[in-house]
């Protein structure tokens, strides 16, 4: 019976992929089209053997805790690792220049809360999400309600944005339709939690997260040797093509209680998302959660750095390049507006430095980033509704694993 589910939503999504992309008035990118299907179709290979080894609850939720912390690590660097961070944070760069920093350096700040405040404790408390551990020592059914309807909240919210990427970026490389997009991420989503669970999502970020960091370093290296490896020259030809002002900070935050708000919001913003506390779970021992926040710090702080690379390697490689720019809008506006908006600068850079081969994988290594955190927040908000709500509040406590996974 799944088996015969799982091929129905496949080839479903294949045939409005297919017609909708027939139908589509622009010129395809047929490399990214090409590195999108390669990728998806090894993702959905990895859900079905995921799904052959997620018999219980503890193997939907956390992968059977047999993750070792290398590989939380890294697939905690890939749940973070985001459409809006590597996406949004360069084209913040791109269009705000040094403040743009503020978010990188924001997000990175926390993980050393996460690893010295909040790591070892949910390993050793919890079992399968951080209401386990806040309702440790309070009251139950109360910390238990309040905990699950954060974590949906947090969800919807994340979730709108990372499908709004998803739209976006297929709209602008695939020639699809926005609502079509949308539909096939959601389809791919609800595939790889429903049949694979946690330990499909977590080789899904691994995967994702190599690529990304491979993709981000290239492009990196690629803008880097085109200035002869020389900060002060790139930095002299953006100040040109744009004005002084992209090397100073005030654009964004331009007062002390927005830069403190802006600051604290960042800084413990990321110790309460429940997509990247669930990780703690799928390890052995505390000793490999605080590794896996040890690695996982890394991974990601060497991202942010490569993100400031490439927002300003966009103003110089894309910026002032018809190629590039939406005209129709640069008429009414005056200004210089790339096509799809300033989130899409990465993108562009990706064809300035390596032409339609290589935009066809960071295209397809975008779309995957979205795949992958979409998924992780699905599974987290599922385990708030089927353990927080269901199980422990509703029929508080007494029910099976078996039903639990159902819910």
């Amino acid at each position: 019976m799944i088996n015969r589910v799982f091929l129905f939503l496949i080839l479903g999504s294949i045939a409005v992929f297919a017609s909708n992309t027939a139908a589509a008035p622009k010129e395809l990118n047929v490399s990214a089209i090409v590195m999108f299907l390669i990728f998806v179709s090894a993702t959905l290979g990895i859900t079905y053997w995921a799904a052959k080894r997620t018999k219980s609850a503890k193997d939907f939720y956390t992968a059977g805790g047999g993750i070792t912390g290398f590989q939380n690590g890294m697939a905690i660097a890939g749940d973070y690792m985001s459409a809006a961070s590597f996406l949004g944070i360069s084209g913040l760069v791109y269009a705000s220049g040094y403040d743009g920093l503020i978010y990188s350096i924001g997000f990175l700040v926390g993980w050393p809360v996460i690893l010295f405040m909040i790591a070892e404790p949910l390993r050793n408390l919890g079992k399968y999400t951080f209401a386990d551990v806040a309702s440790y020592r309070l009251r139950q059914a109360p910390v238990r309600i309040l905990a699950a309807f954060g974590s949906i909240t947090t969800v919807i919210l994340y979730l709108i944005a990372q499908m709004v990427g998803s739209g976006k970026l297929i709209q602008l490389l695939f020639g699809l339709n926005y609502e079509v997009a949308v539909f096939i991420v959601g389809i791919l989503m609800i595939l790889y939690v429903t049949f694979g669970g946690m330990l499909a999502t977590t080789w899904v970020q691994i995967i994702k997260a190599f690529l990304l960091l491979s993709g981000a370093t290239f492009m990196s290296i690629a803008v880097m040797a085109h200035y002869n490896f020389n900060f002060g020259e790139l930095f002299a030809h953006a100040v040109e093509l744009k004005d002084v002002s992209i090397m100073a900070p005030g654009k964004l935050v331009s007062d002390p209680i927005s830069a403190i708000s802006l600051a604290v919001a960042l800084i413990f913003g990321v110790a309460g998302l429940p997509h990247i506390l669930m990780r703690f779970f799928t390890v052995s021992d505390a000793k490999e959660a605080r590794k896996s926040v040890f690695y996982a710090t890394g991974f990601i702080g060497y991202f942010y750095i490569l993100t400031f690379i490439i927002g300003f390697g966009a103003i110089v490689m894309v910026l002032g390049n018809p190629q590039y720019l939406d005209l129709a809008k640069q008429a009414i506006s005056g200004g210089q507006p790339i096509l799809g908006g300033n989130n899409m600068a990465a993108i562009h850079l990706s064809h300035a430095v390596g032409g339609d081969f290589f935009l066809g994988f960071i295209s397809a290594v975008a779309f995957a980033t979205i795949l992958a955190v979409v998924s992780g927040l699905t599974l987290a908000g599922a385990s708030a509704i089927s353990h927080d709500l269901y199980s422990s509040v509703i029929k508080k406590g007494q029910v099976d694993s078996i039903t639990e996974m159902k819910v």
